[in-house]
């Protein structure tokens, strides 16, 4: 519940100059006032007794706490403010938009639908949109890698969307990894900061498959990391990089090196002379790279009638992927400017 504080009338009553300056002060003072403090407990929405919240240069008092069931608890809501028909009061209801900032009214109000002309508090509940945008940001976007941009922005209520730069990937026999996974990151805020930092992430290399020849093939090697790319505070975080795989079992002749990691990575075991049983084992990833394929094990040569077998060496293992790269492919960052 909520109930109007009225403004002062223009009567000079015992104020003899100026009273009307006083008024019109006043008012620019009280423009945008909201003190509310809601808060979201998961299912609901509460809004505390006590706040004073101003719509359309009217100042209303949240004279009892009001609580709002969320329809859907995983959607982030506002709240718009509902005054009743003749101005006396209002009450709040629950939003998916939050509404176009006005700079000379300071807050939020819509400007189509029922809630026409109505404003939103400064706040906005746990859960992400009901309607989250697709394609290209209205505000900014960028589907490549940068080290850095600085930004501003109008403002208002805005919604970002990070992909970080493609990653990880095991290898798989003897292919090697395909670095293709991302982590995502979303955040809707105001914006009310003359600038933002944008970073948006590269992506890493593939593994290098184990080389073909004449021996038992080694593994390949595991993709290179992603870069993580970063709004503000708000980051992907980095994707790990693969790990090689391991090299096929060969015969019972020497043995032959593994191939070597990426820096960071981890390098891929030599083939084993032990029978013909065992592969090199692939290396780990690394901070950044790919680890390397294990070399194959060796073997011998099939006898031909009149010849004796030879011992053929077991095939290296592939190279670990190399993470990012300056220009390189990478992740993007699209920021959305909220409105009705």
């Amino acid at each position: 519940m909520l109930r109007q504080l009225p403004n002062p009338d223009n009567e000079p009553r015992y104020v003899t100059t100026s009273y009307q300056r006083q008024n019109e002060n006043l008012f620019a003072v009280q423009t945008g006032i909201d003190t509310t403090n809601p808060y979201d407990d998961g299912t609901n929405v509460i809004v505390p007794i006590g706040g004073v919240v101003e719509v359309n240069g009217v100042m209303y008092s949240v004279t009892a706490e009001v609580t709002l069931t969320k329809p859907d608890p995983d959607t982030a809501y506002w709240i718009v403010v509902v005054p009743s028909a003749d101005g006396s009061a209002a009450s709040f209801e629950l939003v998916t938009r939050p509404g176009v900032w006005f700079p000379d009214r300071q807050g939020c109000y819509f400007t189509e639908g029922e809630h026409n002309n109505r404003r939103t508090l400064n706040w906005v509940s746990k859960g992400t949109l009901a309607d989250i945008p697709s394609g290209e940001g209205d505000a900014y976007s960028k589907n490549t890698k940068i080290n850095r941009d600085i930004i501003s922005l109008k403002r208002g209520w805005h919604y970002v969307a990070l992909e970080s730069g493609a990653g990880g990937g095991n290898a798989n026999g003897v292919n090697g990894g395909v670095a293709s996974n991302r982590n995502n990151a979303e955040m809707i805020f105001f914006a009310d900061k003359p600038f933002y930092n944008v970073k948006v992430g590269g992506s890493g290399q593939n593994g290098a498959n184990s080389p073909a020849g004449n021996g038992i093939r080694g593994g390949g090697g595991g993709g290179g990391s992603g870069e993580e790319s970063v709004f503000d505070g708000l980051s992907t975080g980095i994707v790990p990089p693969g790990n090689g795989g391991n090299g096929a079992p060969g015969g019972d002749w020497g043995n032959i090196p593994g191939g070597v990691g990426g820096r960071n990575g981890g390098n891929g075991e030599s083939g084993r002379n032990d029978g013909g049983m065992t592969g090199g084992i692939g290396g780990f990833g690394g901070a950044f790279f790919g680890g390397s394929g294990g070399g194959g094990g060796s073997a011998l040569e099939p006898s031909d009638v009149g010849t004796s077998q030879r011992g053929l060496p077991g095939g290296a293992g592939g190279n670990g992927g190399q993470s990012q790269r300056e220009g390189s492919p990478g992740g993007s960052c699209n920021i959305f400017a909220l409105g009705n």
